[in-house]
C-alpha cells in the first residue's frame, strides 16, 4: 500500500521520524526501523530522501544505516511473530 500524506511532505515526515529515532526505547526503535525499511523497499521513500533526513552524507554511512535498520526490522518481525507455548 502506497504512502499517502495529506498534511506534510515526505521530507517533513522523515525529519519528524529522525527526531523520534533519537529518543525511542529499544522496542519502539525496532518498530520504527521496520516501518521505515518497509516503506523504503516499497518505494515510498528514496535513499536520497532518507540520507538527507538522517544526515548520512557518505555512501558508507548510508550502507551502515540501511544494514542496521534492516537487521532491526528482521529482529522486530521475529519477535512480533513469536508465540508462547
Amino acid at each position: 500500500m502506497a504512502l499517502t500524506l495529506r498534511y506534510q511532505t515526505k521530507a517533513q515526515l522523515l525529519a519528524r521520524l529522525r527526531e523520534r529515532y533519537r529518543t525511542l526505547s529499544k522496542h519502539e526503535l525496532a518498530k520504527l526501523a521496520a516501518w521505515l525499511y518497509d516503506r523504503y523497499v516499497a518505494g515510498d521513500f528514496t535513499a536520497a530522501q532518507i540520507r538527507t533526513a538522517f544526515s548520512l552524507d557518505t555512501t558508507a554511512k548510508w550502507d551502515a544505516f540501511r544494514t542496521k535498520i534492516q537487521a532491526l526490522r528482521d529482529q522486530y518481525v521475529a519477535i512480533d511473530g513469536a508465540v508462547g507455548e
